[in-house]
């Protein structure tokens, strides 16, 4: 088993490779913060980095700790040993050398002893007593018995299976086809610039640094963390309204408005963090005009 100084040491070592991964998280955070284009984008990463940058600070400060522990148990361990004890102990052998003689005197009083051979039973009365306790090991038999009732009982607490909740989501597949933007009054509508075109739109777990999705697919497992969506752009012009609005079930969840500031050719890319489990769909806008629609799914 290791021993405690040994134990600091390792949580020391831990905790400086911890803060090392915090600190490399904030400096990708706080490059990736500076080079975003959308204010979404920036704010989140920001907050990563400032969080990423507190652990440094707590993981230090654990390992200034810990590395405090192991130099203070180096400084009391030496003070335990003691090495007079060996050399009395060495001393004391010599002493007992000339009693060897002694036991052969004495060896031969116990000649005497098997004179009295009655009282060997004496262990036998203390060995029938060992009897009744194996007698009362059965009794942990019984214990195991009313074990399985409780087993069983748990097997049927899975049973009901969260699955179903997933069954709705279908349900409001024909909801999403009627967008709820459209209500605009018809004579407040600014419509795009003839020639503007977005998408098609990919989606994906990951982007790549030319903002195209890596991988991309239309479902993705429970549990993802965040969804991109890419697409590419032509005939934009600065200063246009653009607007992503993120649909969950049928339901607006998230919406992002802002000045197109990034020229007429290219790919862009919006993201979003998942609700749960459900039928996902993402509508751009230039101005009021629905310029790509997509649908996604996530189970």
């Amino acid at each position: 088993m290791p021993s405690i100084p040994t134990i600091l040491l390792i949580l020391a070592a831990v905790s400086c490779g911890a803060a090392v991964i915090a600190a490399l998280v904030a400096l990708r955070s706080s490059r990736e913060a500076r080079s975003a284009i959308f204010p979404i984008v920036k704010e989140e990463e920001t907050l990563r980095a400032r969080r990423a940058r507190l652990s440094v600070v707590i993981w230090l400060a654990l390992a200034a700790l810990f590395a405090g522990g192991w130099l203070a148990t180096r400084q009391l361990i030496p003070a335990t040993p003691s090495a007079p004890p060996t050399e009395a102990a060495s001393l004391s052998g010599p002493t007992l050398t000339p009693l060897p003689p002694e036991p052969t005197a004495v060896a031969q009083e116990p000649a005497a002893v098997p004179d009295t051979p009655t009282l060997l039973p004496v262990p036998t009365d203390t060995a029938v007593p060992a009897v009744p306790t194996a007698t009362a090991l059965p009794a942990p038999a019984s214990t195991p018995t009313p074990t399985p009732t409780s087993t069983s009982t748990p097997t049927l607490t899975p049973t009901p299976t969260h699955s179903p909740t997933a069954t709705p989501t279908p349900s409001p597949v024909p909801p999403t086809n009627t967008p709820t933007p459209v209500p605009v009054a018809p004579e407040n509508r600014t419509p795009a610039p003839p020639g503007v075109k977005l998408g098609p739109i990919a989606f994906g777990t990951e982007i790549t640094d030319q903002f195209e999705v890596a991988d991309p697919a239309d479902r993705f497992p429970a549990g993802v963390q965040r969804i991109y969506a890419s697409y590419p752009f032509s005939n934009m012009q600065n200063g246009l309204k653009f607007t992503s609005v993120w649909y969950r079930n049928g339901v607006e969840f998230a919406r992002d408005e802002t000045e197109w500031s990034y020229g007429q050719r290219g790919v862009s890319y919006s993201f979003m963090t998942p609700q749960g489990p459900g039928l996902y769909k993402l509508e751009l806008y230039v101005n009021d005009t629905i310029a790509a629609v997509k649908l996604f799914e996530i189970r």
